[in-house]
């Protein structure tokens, strides 16, 4: 007898039956082992045929003899007495030795036939997943890499309505695609439907909310935005004397002072010529936040954008003129320690300097120094007020990302118990005796609820995650921060 550790999957049912029952199934055959997958099972015989050399036949329960196991040469027969499962195995013709180098694996054949979950961690059981639904006519769901259709360009991703339009059209081709290609809505397809769905029903109530007065609401953005002009205003007032009771240089201070109030005046004349046409914005957000909440979120921080263009463009001459008096300043600091930096080697390099450079340098480094609280002051101010704006445009991209990924089929598939998410494996020893093969129930339960919906994800675009590290050391260099 052939001496292999044999390993066979049955269907976990067939334990509670007594009729008789023919099986079919395939197996695969290493140096030391061979693996048995009963994937098929009837209560009519099979048309046997012998063509297929990786096909067994197993017979459940066999209460006649039957005439045509001769001429197969691979066959297992089973009996639903616990104590003795397997009667005999025959392989390539030849019979095994299944007493003690035998294990029968009782599987939950429904579980593993509507799981939508990959088995990568088991190859045997990943290859016994493939065999039922490909005997069930099911296609299996491939989770490849899905490349956009459609990459937006560069001068796209300032606008968030842009960027929103260019993932809705890829993740209805991913849909599209998808279907087509697995002939059935998976639990990844499902998310993405009642997401849409609840996306779309929150936008209509949204807008229900909002449009019931619309003349007042374009009364009352006006005044909003007559406020934050005339909050900008009264801010450079304050700036302009002495804030906090710092003592600035006078004539800097007035001069800057002056400047940035002449942008806001630029700014509030734009704004009053645009606001005649806000209704015609107004209605524009009308028809378009039909199409969802997300939308409406897009179209919310496109706004957002233009109405604090003035405050951006303060913040991006103040931090210019901050990074130019530190980048002075580090410059300066070189020549007192005779240094001075290298651009063709990319380094600091040893340099002897004149007294009248060191006296041009000194000069040049009280300058700088003494101008920089009150560009630091202007700087700070305006900083903050980039980062507001920053952090309500990541959050309503954050909000569109939730959205998009709502996770509503998942988490119902899984209060229900649902077979399509179950994952976790069980091994449980029924029966392990001596000169008798070992029998265990392999039991699937469901996974984690923070597990499925982080391998249940569409293919959503994430934001940009903010980078702490290199933002603090913009901030302090003046770099900007777009």
């Amino acid at each position: 007898m052939l001496q292999r550790t044999v390993r066979i999957f049955l269907p976990a049912f067939l334990s509670n039956l007594k009729d008789t029952i023919y099986l079919k199934g395939y197996y695969s055959v290493s140096e030391n082992t061979v693996v048995v997958y009963f994937v098929e099972y009837s209560n009519i015989e099979w048309k046997y045929s012998g063509n297929q050399e990786d096909v067994i036949y197993g017979f459940w329960n066999l209460t006649k003899k039957e005439k045509n196991l001769d001429i197969l040469k691979n066959i297992i027969v089973f009996t639903y007495q616990s104590h003795a499962p397997i009667k005999h195995i025959t392989i390539h013709g030849r019979p095994m030795d299944f007493t003690n180098n035998c294990i029968l694996m009782l599987y939950e054949y429904d579980k593993i036939k509507h799981t939508e979950i990959k088995f990568q961690s088991n190859e045997e059981l990943m290859h016994l997943q493939s065999l039922i639904q490909k005997h069930r006519n099911q296609i299996e769901i491939y989770e490849e890499l899905y490349e956009p259709l459609f990459v937006p360009p560069f001068w796209l991703s300032y606008s968030m309505v842009g960027q929103h339009v260019c993932n809705y059209f890829n993740l209805a081709h991913w849909f599209l695609i998808s279907v087509c290609r697995n002939k059935k809505i998976s639990i990844k397809q499902g998310n993405l439907v009642l997401a849409v769905l609840v996306d779309i029903l929150l936008g209509y109530l949204a807008l229900q909310f909002v449009m019931i007065n619309e003349k007042e609401l374009s009364d009352m953005l006006m005044n909003m935005l007559e406020n934050l002009v005339n909050s900008l205003y009264t801010l450079l007032k304050w700036l302009m004397g002495a804030p906090a009771g710092l003592k600035l240089n006078t004539a800097f201070n007035k001069m800057l002072g002056k400047y940035f109030s002449y942008h806001i005046q630029l700014w509030w004349l734009f704004l009053e010529v645009t606001g005649e046409k806000l209704e015609v914005i107004l209605q524009l957000f009308h028809y378009i936040g039909y199409a969802g909440i997300t939308f409406q979120a897009a179209i919310i921080s496109d706004m957002l954008c233009i109405a604090t263009f003035h405050s951006y463009c303060i913040y991006v001459y103040a931090a210019r003129l901050f990074n130019i008096q530190v980048s002075g300043l580090i410059a300066l600091l070189r020549l007192f320690v005779g240094r001075k930096y290298n651009p063709l080697r990319g380094g600091i390099d040893s340099c002897e300097y004149t007294n009248q450079e060191l006296f041009v340098g000194t000069v040049a480094f009280t300058i700088l120094l003494l101008l920089l609280p009150t560009t630091a002051m202007y700087y700070a101010v305006f900083t903050l007020f980039r980062l507001l704006s920053l952090v309500l445009q990541h959050a309503l991209a954050k909000l569109i990302y939730l959205m998009h990924t709502l996770s509503i089929y998942v988490v119902a598939l899984w209060l229900t118990n649902s077979s399509k998410v179950a994952g976790n494996i069980l091994l449980e020893v029924v029966r392990n005796e001596d000169s008798s093969p070992m029998i265990l129930k392999l039991k699937l339960f469901k996974k984690s609820i923070h597990d499925l919906v982080k391998s249940f994800t569409p293919p959503v675009e994430v934001p940009k995650q903010i980078e702490w590290t290199n933002l603090f050391s913009n901030l302090l260099m003046g770099n900007q921060i777009i």
